[in-house]
């Protein structure tokens, strides 16, 4: 039984058309098995944002039976980077759409988030930033739009601060096929995500206001507006988005969190005396794709919303408003600044972190 199922598992998880082949791979590489837990069975029954609770369960709980036979190939038995990046995308050609199969979103509402790490399905508690954080978060946001309305001072963009982090992400180990390594760090763009009864009338105004022509100032002035009522904001999460990746061509990012959704963010400050400040959140990762026909409506908002406010400070009518979305769920915080000394903000055990294997 355990022999069918580690085959099986291979054959499936490696796309390998030869089973020939599969079987090869199991008898000679026994030192790299580990459970991929039921991806290939979650790619064929369903798309991850419309699976239910209960067959999540019982895909990530029949491929355990597999754990101790199920096999991770090496990359050089990959034919291509194509190889992989086949089953990322799926809709008609020029419509294509990215579905992120690594992560379960089913119980968000209750606090959790799911994410396959590693090659191990776990559950991780999803918490609020501290005010630590989003005292400093909106403070340097804040400043930026006062200089920028300020008519006395040409406003200087400098890099860091919150809307410029660097993220951090590992664990596709074929890629791109154009890398010895799959350790990958990249600065990002990244906002704060509205809550959900005020992101769609966002992003509406925002469109509007791009149509009606309006000014710079006149647009610094509302996003200034916004960000002084901090409890429009959501403290749990944070945006991204993968402005380069689409079905022909993948980010290293991008192809990093669809096999491996874990990512770590540096934020450093960038006026005055909080160049001294430094945040490193620990996130679980979810690329959600406006396209999909899955995602629910508040989904949907939260997918464009990056998309809608780049062409709006930027000046340009987002014609394509369908760029993939990176919703980055807080798991754990840390303060490197200059004297804490890396000190744990979001508190293991007050937030109640729990990793289950399935």
């Amino acid at each position: 039984m355990f022999i069918f199922l580690s085959i099986n598992s291979a054959i499936r998880c490696l796309k390998f058309r030869n089973p020939l082949i599969a079987i090869t791979v199991w008898i000679i590489y026994p030192s790299k098995i580990k459970t991929l837990l039921g991806e290939g069975a979650m790619k064929s029954k369903q798309h991850n944002r419309g699976m239910k609770r209960r067959n999540f369960l019982k895909v990530t709980g029949a491929g355990l039976l597999s754990l101790p036979f199920a096999t991770r190939a090496k990359p050089a038995f990959a034919s291509s980077a194509d190889w992989w990046n086949q089953s990322y995308w799926q809709g008609a050609e020029g419509s294509e759409y990215c579905v992120h199969r690594t992560v379960y979103d089913g119980e968000v509402d209750q606090g959790y988030i799911w994410a396959r790490i590693d090659g191990w399905w776990r559950r991780f508690k999803i918490g609020d930033l501290e005010e630590t954080y989003w005292d400093w978060n909106f403070g340097e946001r804040i400043e930026s739009f006062e200089q920028q309305l300020d008519p006395e001072t040409p406003y200087e963009f400098r890099a860091g601060g919150p809307h410029s982090p660097s993220v951090a992400t590992y664990g596709n180990v074929t890629g791109r096929g154009d890398s010895s390594f799959h350790v990958n760090n990249k600065i990002i763009g990244m906002n704060c995500i509205p809550k959900n009864e005020y992101i769609k009338d966002i992003n509406d105004t925002m469109l509007e206001m791009i149509e009606a022509g309006a000014d710079q100032n006149t647009k610094v002035s509302y996003l200034l507006e916004l960000h002084q009522q901090r409890d429009m904001w959501r403290k749990d999460v944070q945006l991204g988005i993968e402005l380069f990746s689409d079905a022909t061509w993948q980010t290293h990012t991008f192809l990093n969190l669809m096999e491996n959704p874990a990512a770590t963010l540096c934020f450093q400050g960038r006026h005055g005396m909080n160049i001294f400040n430094s945040y490193e959140v620990r996130c679980i990762a979810h690329i959600v794709h406006p396209k999909d026909p899955d995602i629910s409506e508040e989904m949907y908002q939260v997918a464009i919303f990056p998309s809608v406010l780049h062409g709006f400070f930027h000046s340009f009518y987002p014609d394509n408003i369908n760029e993939p979305a990176v919703v980055y769920y807080t798991v754990e915080e840390f303060d490197n600044s200059v004297m804490a000394k890396g000190e744990r903000l979001v508190k293991k055990f007050r937030n109640g972190i729990k990793n289950y294997f399935v």
